[in-house]
Order: structure tokens, then C-alpha cells, then sequence
């Protein structure tokens, strides 16, 4: 029965997703390729992210607090204890995915941002790349 549920909570929450990218997908003004591009390189830079955080609180020109909110916001997401518990299907992940935003963007703030640029370099969308004649 456990098993039942888990698998019906997820079902929920990839047809939620896949309802939520398809709606992104025909409100924006890109095409099919571009988008897919987009969501590729959203992917990367996700996967990315705790190799770039690491190193950006490694850099001695990061702030003492910008630092220690990094390493709570570690230590917080590796942890097992959570106010609502990760298994719970479709709920679960729901703290982390409004805490984690809200702690970079605060870490944002406090970091300048010479340092921040470096470690974070900005990148266009892929159909404002394919605009650009380089």
C-alpha cells in the first residue's frame, strides 16, 4: 500500500511538471529546438551549481557571512531532518525548493559583484544567441 501511494504521488508530480513545461513551452515565443535548449542548459547549470557554490565560498573575496550562509544552506539540504520529511510523495521536496532560492538570493546580496560574476558568469537564452550576428 506505501508503495501504491509513492508511486501515485509521483505520477502527480511529473504530470504537474509536464503540464507546467508544456504551458511554458506554448507561451513562449521560441521554438521547439530553442527551448530544449534552454532546458539543456537550465540542466547543466544545476548540475553545476554545488561545484560553483563550493568554489565561491572557498574565494577569499566572499564575505564571512555569505560563507557561513553557504555552509548552513549545505548542511541543511544534506540533512535528513527536514519540517516536512522528504518522503512524503510530492510534498516532500517543496521546503527545500523555496528555502534553497531564498538563501542564494540572500547570498547573492551580500556577495559583491566582481566575485559573483566570476564564479557565476552570465549567459543568454539560446534564441537571443541565434538573434545575436556574432
Amino acid at each position: 500500500m506505501p508503495w501504491r501511494t509513492l508511486l501515485v504521488g509521483l505520477a502527480l508530480v511529473l504530470a504537474v511538471a509536464a503540464i507546467g513545461v508544456a504551458i511554458w513551452w506554448r507561451r513562449s515565443a521560441t521554438t521547439r529546438a530553442a527551448a530544449v535548449a534552454h532546458a539543456k542548459s537550465v540542466g547543466v547549470d544545476l548540475v553545476k551549481l554545488p561545484g560553483r557554490l563550493r568554489r565561491l565560498a572557498a574565494d577569499p573575496r566572499t564575505p564571512r557571512r555569505a560563507r557561513w550562509w553557504l555552509i548552513a544552506l549545505a548542511a541543511y539540504v544534506a540533512s535528513p531532518i527536514d519540517p516536512i520529511p522528504d518522503f512524503i510523495p510530492g510534498i516532500g521536496h517543496l521546503n527545500e525548493l523555496v528555502i534553497v532560492p531564498l538563501v542564494l538570493r540572500h547570498v547573492r546580496r551580500i556577495i559583491p559583484a566582481n566575485v559573483w560574476a566570476e564564479h557565476f558568469p552570465p549567459r543568454q537564452h539560446p534564441a537571443k544567441q541565434r538573434a545575436d550576428p556574432e
